[in-house]
């Protein structure tokens, strides 16, 4: 009983592990469709099918006991109730293909339709993560006992075995997902943090420049326009000089929710450099450009940026504009081009919008 024990501490292991790295790369949006939900289940099926095909045998008698019901604890910990249901489904499709339709079948159906009608009451009513799996685990171990005491005449001292076959894998398995879905989520945040300017949440530079390139590759493939907007923020260093650094901080915020909200969802924003930030603007037409970087010019000029409570201070930036092939020939210069007419609006006074000339 101790190697088929350590076989079934091991596949859970190997399983759990192997399930957390395919989930650590896939956005929580993804995960929390109802097609990611439903492969989860199978997954969690097959991972039922395992645990019974390596049943634990308890010496001295002819009973194998199967771990299943952690295949469905672990479908439930990570995807609910549809997941849930789809494992059970196919574990006990399994179970009854394997050992055939007889009375052990009919009570371990009747046991999945209890794990998932418990399990799920148990989410709703309980918040806390270990006291959820506690739960299930304790609920799990009183039906599999009193499904034994129905099925055959088990003796104190293999309960016993039972018992603490069941406790040691339960505790083992929950152990190993909570340290999987922290280190998914630390990895999550990791990555985010690699990619987006800690302050306003925009790309940063890295991130820009590299979906920048892809965007120029899409643009001269599809023969589609690309339009370019660089933006900076007029005299900000007087501003922080001024009301500090945090008040600085605050406005760059306060920008990138403005950039955000005239902007399409699609396009692409960045902040490349202290107060200077840049807009892609994917397959734009040259009047829907100007009318963007006009509308943005105009609303930060009125806009009441906060700098203390019931006091607020006003700002404006410089806009270039660069817009292929209409402003600009050469794609690949297109920021360069933008970063020119920024640096004519710059000098020609700010507060305004200046366009790249065709070359």
């Amino acid at each position: 009983m101790i190697s088929d024990l350590f076989i079934n501490i091991i596949l859970v292991i190997a399983v759990t592990l192997i399930i957390g790295h395919a989930l650590k790369d896939i956005s929580e949006k993804f995960i929390n469709t109802f097609y990611s939900k439903i492969l989860l289940g199978v997954g969690g099926g097959i991972f039922g099918i395992l645990l019974i095909i390596y049943s634990i045998h308890v010496e001295g008698t002819t009973i194998l006991m199967d771990l299943r019901v952690f295949a469905i604890m672990m479908t439930s910990y990570l995807g609910g109730i549809i997941p849930t249901i789809v494992a059970g489904i196919i574990i006990e499709l399994y179970g009854i293909v394997h050992y055939g339709m007889n009375i052990s079948s009919i009570i371990a159906t009747l046991d999945i339709l209890l794990y998932i009608i418990c399990f799920y009451l148990i989410d709703k009513k309980t918040k806390v993560e270990l006291n959820r799996w506690l739960l299930k685990t304790l609920l799990s171990l009183i039906i599999i006992l009193t499904s034994f005491y129905l099925l055959r005449n088990v003796e104190n001292v293999q309960m016993i075995c039972l018992l603490v076959c069941f406790v040691i894998v339960g505790f083992v398995e929950y152990f190993i997902l909570d340290y999987v879905r922290k280190s998914n989520e630390l990895y999550r945040g990791y990555k985010k943090d690699s990619t987006k300017d800690f302050l306003t949440g925009l790309c940063n530079r890295r991130q820009f420049d590299n979906m920048f390139n892809i965007t120029l590759k899409r643009v001269a493939e599809n023969n589609e326009k690309l339009s370019c907007l660089m933006i900076d923020i007029d005299y900000f260093k007087k501003i922080n000089d001024t009301y500090g650094h945090s008040i600085g901080d605050i406005v760059l915020k306060e920008l990138a929710l403005i950039l955000r909200k005239n902007c399409r969802v699609f396009d692409i924003l960045g902040r490349i450099g202290g107060e200077e930030f840049c807009v892609l603007l994917y397959d734009c037409h040259k009047d829907q450009t100007y009318e963007i970087a006009l509308r943005i010019n105009k609303i930060v000029a009125t806009h009441k940026f906060p700098i203390e409570e019931n006091k607020f201070i006003n700002i404006t930036v410089s806009i270039g504009v660069a817009i292929y092939p209409y402003t600009t020939s050469k794609l690949d210069y297109i920021k360069e081009e933008a970063d020119r007419a920024l640096y004519n609006a710059k000098n020609s006074g700010r507060n305004k919008v200046c366009y790249s000339e065709i070359v």
